[in-house]
């Protein structure tokens, strides 16, 4: 059975950015030469690798360099000559299996999900299209988030967590940004104890957290990221060990292009799999 998918290519730094199977079918297709061409394009291929269909990535009617990507798909489905009922099920399948890890032998979870969403109103689009990140940890990073032996609070500097961090910044901005990891963290998070039942002794962690791309003289030019991180940790009664965690992290993406832009960032964080 023929399986569609879709490649598409962001490349905000120039067509030299795009993967070189990218580039090869981007060159080949009509809208590299499309003077009305925004960045953002859409391929679809068979199984075989052939492109059967291809049009601009962004969303939008009316224009010349935007798509209607039902119709778009719509065509692209036509095109692979497969059965009218087979064609819908597979749009309405696609997608639905989340990324994940599988359970580790140790005791503490095998990593942490993040679903990071764009939380402005007058761009609902993307907030509607949340990006999925599986960030893998070990039992020793695991060990930082440990519940403290003594009564009272923990400080747990945000630097420790640089692996969930580095992913918040929001769905659309350009490759050119994204490209720029954050290269400074800063806060600090308490862990502290609250409470137990006849199965937990569970913690809270919060704190506020920035997050710099520049430093120096770029630093009041470079994007940045400022907001909290508030989670429940949970451990199982006598152990000191993670057993789950859910938060979230709330704040601006400090998106500094051409100028500065606040854009609310909403995130959902869970350790995995339960």
């Amino acid at each position: 059975m023929l399986r569609p998918f879709i490649v598409t290519s962001w490349h905000g730094a120039g067509e030299a950015a795009m993967d070189g199977e990218v580039r090869r079918i981007y060159r080949a297709s009509p809208l590299s030469k499309d003077p009305n061409r925004l960045n953002v394009f859409a391929f679809v291929l068979n199984s075989r690798g052939e492109v059967v269909h291809g049009f601009h990535g962004v969303p939008g009617r009316g224009g010349r360099d935007r798509s209607d990507w039902k119709a778009e798909l719509t065509k692209a489905l036509a095109n692979l000559e497969r059965p009218k009922e087979k064609a819908a099920a597979t749009v309405e399948t696609h997608g639905r299996a989340l990324p994940d890890l599988e359970k580790s032998a140790d005791a503490v979870p095998a990593g942490v999900r993040l679903f990071l969403r764009l939380d402005e109103a007058f761009d609902s689009f993307r907030g509607r299209l949340p990006i999925i990140e599986v960030v893998p940890m070990t039992a020793a990073e695991w060990q930082a988030l440990a519940l403290p032996e003594k009564v009272g609070n923990k400080t747990i500097e945000a630097e420790t967590l640089r692996s969930w961090l580095v992913h918040l910044y929001p769905a659309g901005i350009r490759t050119a940004d994204q490209k720029i990891p954050f290269r400074k963290i800063i806060g600090s998070l308490k862990l502290e104890p609250s409470g137990s039942d006849e199965s937990f002794r569970y913690a809270l962690l919060q704190g506020k957290i920035q997050l710099a791309k520049g430093e120096g003289s770029t630093a009041e030019t470079a994007s940045a990221f400022e907001g909290t991180l508030e989670a429940v940790v949970t451990y199982r009664l006598g152990k000191a060990e993670v057993h789950s965690l859910r938060g979230v992290i709330e704040g601006n993406y400090l998106y500094r292009i051409r100028g500065t832009k606040p854009m609310p960032l909403r995130v959902a964080l869970e350790s995995r799999p339960e």
